[in-house]
């Protein structure tokens, strides 16, 4: 709070300096925690009674109808952008949140039901017809948490048309998640990564407030799937078919290409600093090691990258996304299935060696430099 309030104090300096501020800054106002969280509880709790009222009234009449239920959910839907636009305390952006929820959660079933439940959501295209709405809602509510849980459900549309194109003739195996998950994690590794290296564009732009909330929705989806592509795995898998024996190449594909993307972070970031050749070379093969010893724990190697990001950004909850990453990725790679004890220990001790190793080396390389 205190760095806060000092970035504070030193913008309207500099704008008092331009002429275009006068007088002191305005006094700093923060609502207690506890206040807060009774005003959100009161919102969600008007919400509740509200849907209730809905459900008495509106959904039991039109539980047969999908049409019905689906231009309910986008009434419901409308009703919460208008809230929104309104503005309002906490009470009420959480009762606008709620309602919106509610709402997309009925005009996607609605819609479903309509068009034949079982058909429709075994199809790639109502998937992906799915993130193309929450993309719209992202777009259309300048929310900055609605943003993020329209962005998490984007990647969950997304999911589930890649899984249903990628599973071929076994969409019901859940085994075969690992395989098209595995795909998603560098695709959502290189998008957080090209939204840091942007990021002082993007402010320029003016687009940053419209894709933060994203990018933040993109790195917990990212780690969330690294985690059960790290988790999931099944080292007899290959006996089922040549559809099953994707399963356990899906962890080395995923860390491996994280791990390119990793390299290229690290390769921009050595640019950035203006780094000697040498120096560039020693850090990118280091990077690539590390990679290549993790590269069956995709979770370890995105909570790494994610870590970078988090320290070039100086973002808090990055930081800790990331740190959380890497603790639980540990545990689930040396829990998981596909390789021996042994294996799994080894590629462990050595990765641990080689970023000791490498800490020494640019420790001293940085002091040979200062001298």
């Amino acid at each position: 709070m205190t760095n806060i309030r000092q970035t504070e104090q030193r913008l309207w300096q500099q704008l008092a300096a331009r002429g275009e501020v006068q007088g002191e800054p305005p006094p700093h106002t923060h609502t207690p925690w506890a206040v807060r969280c009774l005003m959100g509880a009161a919102g969600w709790l008007g919400a509740l009674f509200f849907q209730l009222f809905l459900v008495g009234t509106v959904f039991v009449a039109a539980r047969e109808n999908g049409i019905a239920m689906a231009v309910t959910g986008l009434a419901m839907i409308a009703l919460a952008a208008l809230l929104y636009r309104r503005g309002g305390g906490i009470a009420t952006g959480q009762f606008a949140l709620a309602v919106s929820l509610s709402g997309q959660g009925m005009a996607v079933f609605g819609l479903a039901e309509a068009l034949g439940f079982t058909r429709v959501t075994e199809s790639a295209g109502f998937w992906a017809g799915m993130a193309l709405f929450e993309a719209a809602l992202a777009l259309l509510v300048s929310n900055r948490l609605h943003r993020l849980l329209c962005g998490l459900g984007v990647w969950i549309g997304l999911a589930g048309a890649v899984h249903l194109v990628l599973a071929g003739s076994q969409p019901g195996d859940w085994r075969l998640l690992t395989w098209s998950l595995g795909w998603l994690v560098p695709l959502g590794c290189a998008l957080v990564t090209g939204f840091t290296l942007a990021e002082a564009r993007l402010c320029a732009a003016g687009r940053h407030t419209l894709l933060e909330p994203l990018a933040d929705a993109t790195l917990l989806f990212t780690l969330a799937v690294a985690l059960v592509v790290t988790g999931m795995s099944h080292p007899m898998a290959w006996l089922g078919g040549p559809e099953a024996g994707r399963i356990p190449l899906a962890h080395w594909v995923a860390g491996g290409l994280a791990t390119l993307v990793m390299a290229g972070f690290a390769l921009a970031e050595c640019r950035r600093l203006v780094l000697s050749p040498a120096m560039q070379g020693a850090v990118l093969a280091g990077v690539v090691a590390f990679g290549a010893l993790m590269a069956a724990a995709p979770a370890v190697v995105a909570g790494v990258l994610a870590l970078g990001l988090a320290l070039r950004r100086a973002s808090m909850p990055w930081l800790g996304l990331g740190i959380a990453s890497i603790a639980i990725g540990f545990i689930w790679y040396y829990t998981a299935l596909h390789w021996t004890l042994l294996a799994k220990s080894a590629t462990l001790a050595a990765a641990g060696v080689l970023l000791l190793a490498g800490r020494h080396w640019l420790l001293g390389r940085a002091q040979m430099e200062a001298a």
